[in-house]
């Protein structure tokens, strides 16, 4: 499980110093054009719960349009729109920022923990009256998607928020006659989380990744799929476009996999364990 949400509470700090640090920022990314915040900044000042309060807030993000090139200095993070700035939302103390939702899939950027996904997608929807369909596209868009906390989030908003390539691999498992796996479960080790991939087959080792190619050596997807496969455990990769253009090789990946299960360590070992809902 990951770390417990925690609230964060004013600091030392006075408001005019979060302050103009946040409109500094701003005038950095804003150049000669328009610049917003978005990210923990901006939610900060939307009021979300789950993320530090706003003098607390140590890196600002700021969002920009795409063709604009920029070094961000120290405390600050750089953000692009993919085709042009969404209109601005002004908050108090008269700061523009970016829409709600997105705001929070440039929060996720730099969020690994299923917990504070959950929470921070929960307040989004429950709180900001934003359409599940909307947040999944957002996430999307953002390239989040395939994620496994974003993907385990997406998966409680039920079909209507469900990635298409998801959607895609679940029919493909079905018209094949392939025994249904379990979807964004916890996987723990001896009482420990392992992994939460994006499906699982109990008492085989069989695990299912959808991503989309290259990984990001950097967001540690590489060394914790080394790690899985060490203990023996085998997963499946397979991307959207193969799971449309190659459907055929994918069921047969899979069959072979169950085929020769089991994979991986003693399976008194292994256990898939639902996450509970927070209670705040």
């Amino acid at each position: 499980m990951g770390a417990p949400m925690t609230y964060a509470k004013c600091t030392r700090e006075d408001s005019g110093g979060w302050q103009a640090r946040y409109r500094a920022a701003l005038e950095r990314g804003a150049g000669r054009g328009e610049a917003l915040l978005t990210g923990v900044a901006a939610l900060a000042l939307y009021g979300f719960r789950a993320v530090p309060a706003a003098a607390d807030v140590r890196v600002v993000d700021v969002l920009v349009p795409p063709r604009r090139r920029l070094t961000a200095p120290p405390g600050v993070r750089i953000h692009h729109a993919r085709r042009r700035l969404p209109p601005p939302v002004r908050l108090p103390p008269g700061l523009p920022a970016a829409p709600p939702v997105r705001a929070a899939a440039d929060a996720l950027r730099d969020v690994l923990d299923h917990d504070r996904t959950a929470a921070l997608l929960g307040e989004l929807l429950d709180a900001r009256a934003t359409p599940p369909a909307a947040a999944a596209t957002a996430l999307r868009a953002a390239g989040l998607h395939t994620r496994p906390d974003v993907a385990a989030a997406l998966a409680a908003l039920g079909p209507a928020a469900r990635p298409p390539a998801e959607t895609r691999a679940r029919t493909l498992l079905r018209t094949a006659g392939l025994p249904p796996p379990l979807w964004h479960i916890p996987l723990h080790l001896d009482g420990y989380w392992l992994t939460t991939p994006h499906a699982h087959w109990p008492r085989t080792g069989v695990l299912l990744h959808l991503t989309e190619p290259p990984y990001r050596h950097d967001d540690g997807t590489v060394a914790h799929h080394n790690a899985l496969e060490a203990l023996g455990l085998h997963l499946v990769h397979t991307t959207p476009r193969q799971l449309f253009r190659e459907p055929d090789a994918f069921t047969a990946a899979v069959r072979d996999a169950l085929a020769a299960a089991p994979h991986g360590p003693a399976q008194a070992r292994l256990r898939a364990r639902p996450r509970r809902k927070r209670v705040v």
